[in-house]
């Protein structure tokens, strides 16, 4: 049945003015799409990510646990995510959001697509939006449209020395994974700040 839901969607195209589409380009996008679900990442991406991980990942502030997990949670209250799990005893934290604006998600996403298409032997031009298409290109980025998965650990070194592990789940695109520690962290850090002048 899935051939005749396909064929009714393109004559439907082509009864509303589109013309025939482009039953290769159709293919090729369609093949693009599953290759992306199946495997979204790339063995040169998760180098970078591990690199990016080592560079931006961990950070040693010179306060008190408390200190330094109060300023994350009210910190992270200031972005757009929401707290999934938090337990001070053992220092860690789970949250959800979206932390990078609309336009720069999706200028990175064309950019993971882009490369993605090139490293695969796809032509970049799939990505672009015809007349016709019977899918969107943008729906090929749907992963890197999802709320992102942060996991935070807070962990005593002494009593004014406080370590901290900040982690991103499901974030193939080196470039992204940066973007993200770079909206993080300075929440973070604003905290922190606003809690020193306090005293």
């Amino acid at each position: 049945m899935r051939w005749m839901y396909g064929f009714t969607c393109i004559l439907m195209l082509f009864a509303n003015g589109c013309g025939m589409p482009d039953i290769a380009r159709m293919q090729q996008q369609s093949n693009l799409m599953q290759q992306l679900m199946k495997e979204p990442d790339l063995p040169a991406w998760y180098e970078e990510r591990q690199k990016v991980t080592q560079a931006l990942g961990d950070r040693v502030f010179d306060k008190s646990f408390d200190e330094v997990f109060d300023a994350i949670t009210i910190g992270l209250g200031t972005l757009e995510v929401s707290v999934t799990n938090m337990e001070k005893t053992s220092g860690f934290i789970a949250a959800t959001g979206r932390l990078l604006h609309p336009n720069i998600a999706k200028q990175l996403r064309h950019k993971r697509l882009v490369q993605y298409c090139r490293y695969h032997g796809y032509s970049p031009s799939l990505l672009e939006n015809k007349k016709g298409d019977y899918i969107d290109p943008d729906m090929m980025g749907s992963m890197e449209k999802m709320m992102t998965q942060l996991t935070i650990s807070v962990v005593k070194q002494g009593a004014k020395q406080t370590k901290v592990k900040l982690r991103f789940k499901g974030i193939y695109y080196p470039e992204v994974l940066t973007k993200h520690y770079e909206a993080v962290w300075p929440a973070i850090d604003k905290q922190i700040f606003l809690d020193k002048s306090l005293d």
